[in-house]
């Protein structure tokens, strides 16, 4: 298991606002802790495309042989998991999967801050 990698794991019984359930996640802690650790820091995917329109969010996309459709990764519901909760290698999230996914992080930490698509589309009238 290594970093950017997406698995299939078992996130637990329902709990109210939260991904819960068999689910895919990334794997998102550094390849030396998980080496480690007994847990694994992990971004869990939705299949719910509007949430691509929150900050701290990345889109992830489906594949032939892995993902069955287009997903999105919540950053801002990171979480630790026991590595005995992650079941399946899905796949490995592509170069630019891998940057977008880094800047979700850094919006849902308050490395920085969320762009403002308002702010682009200039004065009106």
């Amino acid at each position: 298991m290594k970093r950017g990698e997406v698995w299939w794991a078992d996130l637990g019984p329902y709990r109210l606002r939260e991904q819960t359930g068999r689910r895919p996640v990334v794997i998102w802690q550094s390849d030396t802790l998980t080496q480690v650790l007994q847990s694994v820091l992990v971004i869990p995917l939705t299949t719910n495309l509007e949430r691509a329109n929150l900050a701290g969010t990345a889109l992830i996309a489906g594949s032939a042989n892995g993902l069955p459709g287009d997903s999105v990764a919540l950053a801002f519901q990171m979480r630790a998991i026991p590595k005995s909760a992650l079941q399946t290698k899905i796949q490995i999230l592509s170069e630019d999967e891998l940057g977008e996914l880094e800047l979700a992080t850094d919006e849902a930490l308050g490395r920085i801050e969320p762009a403002d698509d308002d702010a682009d589309s200039g004065p009106t009238e």
